[in-house]
């Protein structure tokens, strides 16, 4: 189980940071006006590379690609194998299709945040908020397979998504598309928008690697 102690607040790593044996860190800005009332898929993406085309609908820009950051973890938990299938988004409206309704799956991990002027890491969750109420359950599930096929470079999306390298197994696609909940960021809890901060990702569990 966890055996690393939180990390005190320095100033974020310019690229990605490992920290084996369960641990990497990565630095992104904030985006919590695009997050909330942007103009295509508000609440949904946590986390998204600057360079993925969804990067403008995230509440965190991150500064590596996706890839890169998927590299990081896998070389830290080995090749994950969550993957979701693509019809699990784009069948979301055919109620026959039994994909949208999956659940992510993966190893556990946690995301915390560093930032500005706080000693402590801060809980995603805790710069959220979420009408549903089931909250994060965070997954790493990969789906390598799928980045060529959207470049969106999500890292972290809140849903079970096929295009987020960590998922949240609490909420399918189906919930999104059933408006069952929209994350918001939670007002005062996240510095200005444009704000460099770190994002630490954190494996719940340690893997043995021999």
């Amino acid at each position: 189980m966890l055996g690393t102690p939180a990390c005190r607040a320095t100033k974020p790593p310019a690229r990605i940071t490992v920290r084996r044996p369960n641990e990497i860190e990565f630095a992104a800005t904030v985006h919590a006006r695009a997050f909330d009332a942007g103009w295509m898929m508000p609440g949904y993406h946590a986390v998204v590379s600057k360079s993925g085309r969804m990067s403008h609908a995230a509440l965190l820009r991150a500064e590596p690609t996706d890839t890169e950051i998927l590299d990081a973890l896998e070389s830290l938990a080995g090749p994950a194998r969550g993957n979701l299938p693509m019809d699990a988004w784009e069948k979301r409206k055919d109620p026959r299709n039994p994909e949208p309704d999956r659940f992510v799956e993966g190893p556990a991990v946690e995301i915390l945040l560093r930032l500005p002027g706080k000693a402590e890491l801060t809980p995603l969750a805790a710069v959220l908020q979420d009408p549903g109420g089931r909250g994060l359950d965070l997954r790493l599930a990969g789906n390598r397979a799928n980045i060529s096929k959207w470049m969106s470079g999500c890292v972290v999306c809140l849903y079970s998504c096929p295009g987020g390298k960590i998922g949240n197994a609490r909420y399918t696609v189906r919930d999104w598309s059933r408006k069952v909940t929209r994350f918001l960021a939670r007002p005062g809890a996240l510095p200005a928008d444009g704000t460099r901060v770190g994002v630490v990702v954190r494996l719940r569990t340690v893997v043995s690697r021999s």
